[in-house]
């Protein structure tokens, strides 16, 4: 006898903006702990591939920004405004994937919808 797959129990349209709503960390947690309905796991996968993504290009950057200021200190400004634009680029696309969630559409973002689908199958 096998025990049922875990499932958080909730409604789609809600545990799908959930699952963007911490960025990464709430993605991983919504994808290992739903079993069930393969919407919010989608979506958990795609917030885990693009937030995780965007999360680590930013603390690479600030790193590269740290970094210049013992090798090249006129670069600082440069990574910093980089990271800066990538964290503003990943809070839009977090408002809009939330609000896609939402309203129940499979919104795919480009690129990591392909790794959500291999994540989710």
């Amino acid at each position: 006898m096998t025990p049922d797959p875990i499932s958080l129990n909730l409604p789609g349209r809600v545990a799908a903006p959930l699952a963007y709503s911490g960025w990464w960390v709430t993605g991983v947690l919504f994808w290992f702990f739903e079993r069930r309905d393969l919407y919010v796991r989608f979506h958990a996968a795609q917030a885990l591939v693009v937030f995780g993504s965007i999360g680590l290009m930013v603390t690479l950057l600030a790193g590269l920004a740290a970094t210049s200021l013992l090798f090249m200190p006129n670069a600082f400004r440069f990574w910093v405004w980089t990271a800066g634009l990538f964290w503003c680029a990943g809070l839009v696309l977090w408002l809009v994937a939330i609000w896609q969630s939402a309203t129940g559409r499979l919104w795919r973002i480009p690129i990591a919808a392909e790794i959500a689908d291999r994540m989710c199958s």
